[in-house]
């Protein structure tokens, strides 16, 4: 939606969910190395896509209602407004007329969404230019806000042993 990274930044994304996937017992043979083969394996993984059930419906649409409360929003009209004008409207020009339609998203009738929302970005990078501040730090430090999840009790510890058994609390 208007974010830019450079290659570098790309690259480090990649390791960070390498590691992820890694951490989670995914195979290194079926994951990727670099941001191409991210790309590639993007592509395969949309066209190996099993169909729509009412599970998915309902998980996309929870995940796109829990958004403003994820960012922050606790008002229950401000999160229903947010949801509404913003967030389906988004994902529905992000992924599609056909998958939002199969996910039960509501139409919107907003044209140019994605389009504003670039050009908000561009401004907010233009902005920070012109004040002499990183837009490389602007962007990490939002997708850091985002994650953060310490005030919800959630801990980022790591187990020290690979069996919970044999693990320390932590």
């Amino acid at each position: 939606v208007g974010v830019s990274f450079t290659q570098e930044e790309k690259e480090s994304i990649c390791a960070i969910w390498r590691y992820t996937a890694y951490i989670m017992g995914i195979p290194e043979s079926i994951t990727f190395t670099n941001y191409a083969e991210a790309i590639e394996m993007h592509k395969v993984g949309n066209a190996c896509e099993p169909p729509i059930e009412e599970e998915s419906i309902i998980m996309a649409n929870a995940l796109i209602n829990s958004a403003p409360l994820v960012a922050g929003v606790t008002d229950v009209a401000a999160r229903k407004a947010m949801v509404e004008r913003e967030i389906y409207p988004i994902s529905r020009a992000l992924i599609g007329k056909d998958l939002a339609d199969s996910l039960r998203f509501p139409n919107s009738r907003k044209i140019g969404i994605l389009w504003q929302f670039r050009m908000l970005q561009r401004i907010r990078r233009w902005m920070a230019k012109l004040r002499k501040k990183s837009v490389t730090a602007q962007n990490f430090g939002q997708m850091l806000a985002i994650s953060a999840f310490d005030d919800a009790g959630i801990s980022y510890n790591m187990p020290d042993h690979e069996r919970a058994e044999m693990s320390s609390k932590w």
